[in-house]
C-alpha cells in the first residue's frame, strides 16, 4: 500500500533513531521530564478522574501487560498507558511548550513506560522511544496553530505514542507506516474539550489518544493496514487538520536539536499561559497587599486571551479543571495566597468569595504590541490601582529561550518531592531517583520504576 512522504519520513525515523544518537543535554532533558511526569502522576493519584480510570483497569490473561501507577494492578498495556496517563496530566503540571501550537508530549511517557514494562525494555530504549514521541510531537507544536483552528493536541499525541510503541515493539517499515496512519486517522480530536465549563475529560484526550496508538501498533504487528496517504491525502490530516506542514528536519543530536530540550517543566499546576502571569501576580504582591487593590488591568497577548481569558466561565469557573485554565483565577489566587500549588485546587479555591471579588475588579485585555512579541516572547502587564489611588506596575517578559532552560536535578527532585512525600516511602523515593538518574544502565527499567510505585 502507498504510504505519503510524510510517514515514510516519520517511520524511517523512527526506525533509525538510536540512543547513541543522543547527545548528554537531551538524556537530561528525558531523565527530568521522565522525572517530573511520575510525580505528576503520583500527586494526582486520589483525584477522581483517576480512581474512574483504575476502576476500569480490570485484569487480562493477553500475553502482554503492565502495570498502573499506585495500586500495582496488571491489566492489558493500553488500559495502564490510560490510566497513568490520565494521573500524570490531571494537575496540569506537566510540562509543556507554546509555539504555533501548545502541547504536552510528556503525556506520552505512560504509554513508553507501559510498553517498555511489557516487553522488559531497558532504560536507553526507553529514552529514545521517549525522544522519538517528542519529537513528532513539536514538529506539529512548532508549525500549526491547532487550537486556533479547533482541533486538540491529540491529532500528534497519538502518533508520536504510537511510533514509540512501534519501535519499542521492533516493527518493521511497513508496520510503521501503518502504525502512524492508524493513528493519524483514529486520534483526532477537537478543541471542544478545552472550551466552555472543563470537565475531566480535559485531561484523558491525550491519554485516549495515547491508548489508541498502542493499539494501533499492536494491530499493525499483527497485519492490519492503515489508511493510505493518512496525512497528505484528500481527507489526511493536513487538508482537514494542520494545513501544510513539514515533518521534516527532524532532530539528530548535530546540526537540529531535539525538540525535547524545549519544552518547560512547570512551577504551577496551571495552563502553560498561567505560569508567567502567576509569577507577574506573586512579585506585584510584594509591592502592594491584596487588600489595597482596587482594580486590576492586565495587558497580554492575542492566544493567551483567547484561550485562557476570553471565555466567561474561565471568570467564574466551577470546576478544578476550569480553574487551572484561567488566567484571571491564576492571577487572583496567586495575589491572594501568595501561591499556586494543587492544594490551592483541592480546597477549591476558585468557588471562594475572596477570590471572586478580586476577579469582580479585574479587567484583561490584549496589547497588540505584545502579540507582535509572540511566540518568541511573552508579555504581560499588571497594574494594580490602589483604594488610595496609587498606581503599581509590573510588567515581565519569558523568551522561549527561557521557557525551555533545563532545570537543576536539585530543581527537579523539589519538585517531585513536594509531589510525592505524602505517597511514597523514602525508601521509595530514593529509588525512583536511583533508576531515573542512572536510566541507561539500567535492565528492565520500566518494571523497576512501577516496583517502587505502590502507594
Amino acid at each position: 500500500m502507498p504510504f505519503d512522504h510524510s510517514i515514510d519520513v516519520m517511520s524511517d525515523y523512527a526506525l533509525s533513531l538510536s540512543y547513541k544518537d543522543l547527545p548528554e543535554s537531551t538524556i537530561r532533558s528525558v531523565k527530568n521530564r521522565l522525572l517530573d511526569t511520575i510525580g505528576c502522576a503520583v500527586g494526582a493519584f486520589h483525584e477522581e478522574p483517576c480512581k474512574i480510570a483504575r476502576r476500569l483497569c480490570y485484569p487480562t490473561g493477553a500475553p502482554l501487560t503492565a502495570r498502573v501507577i499506585g495500586t500495582l494492578d496488571r491489566t492489558s498495556v493500553e488500559m495502564a498507558a490510560f490510566t497513568n496517563g490520565v494521573m500524570a496530566r490531571y494537575l496540569d503540571f506537566n510540562d509543556t511548550l507554546r509555539v504555533k501550537d501548545a502541547g504536552h508530549p510528556s503525556d506520552t511517557i505512560p504509554a513508553v513506560l507501559a510498553m517498555a514494562e511489557a516487553l522488559h525494555a531497558d532504560g536507553k530504549s526507553i529514552m529514545t522511544a521517549i525522544v522519538l514521541a517528542y519529537e513528532i510531537c513539536y514538529r506539529f507544536i512548532a508549525q500549526t496553530p491547532l487550537d486556533k483552528k479547533g482541533w486538540d493536541q491529540t491529532n500528534y499525541i497519538g502518533v508520536g505514542s504510537a511510533l514509540a510503541a512501534g519501535k519499542l515493539l521492533g516493527l518493521n517499515k511497513e508496520q510503521m507506516c501503518n502504525t502512524a496512519a492508524l493513528a493519524l486517522t483514529n486520534t483526532v480530536g477537537t478543541y471542544q474539550c478545552r472550551v466552555g465549563e472543563l470537565s475531566m475529560w480535559k485531561a484523558c484526550s491525550a491519554a485516549m489518544a495515547c491508548y489508541l496508538g498502542i493499539l494501533g501498533a499492536f494491530m499493525a504487528r499483527e497485519g492490519m493496514t492503515g489508511p493510505e496517504e493518512a496525512m497528505e491525502g484528500q481527507y489526511g490530516m493536513m487538508n482537514m487538520v494542520t494545513g501544510p506542514i513539514s515533518i521534516e528536519p527532524l532532530g539528530n543530536g548535530k546540526d537540529v536539536p531535539f525538540g525535547i530540550e524545549k519544552f518547560m517543566l512547570k512551577k504551577f499546576p496551571v495552563r502553560d499561559s498561567c505560569q508567567l502571569p502567576i509569577e507577574t501576580a506573586l512579585e506585584l504582591r510584594q509591592k502592594v497587599s491584596p487588600a489595597d487593590i482596587k482594580s486590576l488591568d492586565v495587558q497580554m497577548y492575542e492566544s493567551s486571551i483567547r484561550t485562557a481569558v476570553a471565555r466567561e466561565q474561565l471568570w467564574k469557573p466551577k470546576t478544578r479543571e476550569t480553574a487551572d485554565h484561567s488566567i484571571p483565577f491564576s492571577i487572583a489566587v496567586a495575589l491572594l495566597d501568595g501561591d499556586v500549588t494543587p492544594e490551592t485546587f483541592r480546597r477549591k479555591r476558585f468557588l471562594d468569595q475572596d477570590v471572586l471579588d478580586l476577579l469582580s475588579r479585574m479587567k484583561i485585555e490584549e496589547n497588540p504590541e505584545f502579540t507582535k512579541l509572540t511566540p518568541e516572547i511573552r508579555t504581560i502587564r499588571i497594574e494594580a490601582t490602589t483604594y488610595s489611588g496609587e498606581k503599581v506596575v509590573v510588567q515581565k517578559q519569558l523568551t522561549l529561550e527561557e521557557a525551555g532552560r533545563e532545570w537543576s536535578r536539585e530543581e527537579v527532585e523539589a519538585k517531585f518531592l513536594g509531589l510525592t512525600r505524602d505517597f511514597l516511602t523514602e525508601a521509595q523515593i530514593q529509588n525512583i531517583l536511583d533508576i531515573v538518574w542512572h536510566l541507561e544502565d539500567v535492565d528492565d527499567a520500566a518494571t523497576k520504576l512501577l516496583d517502587n510505585l505502590q502507594l
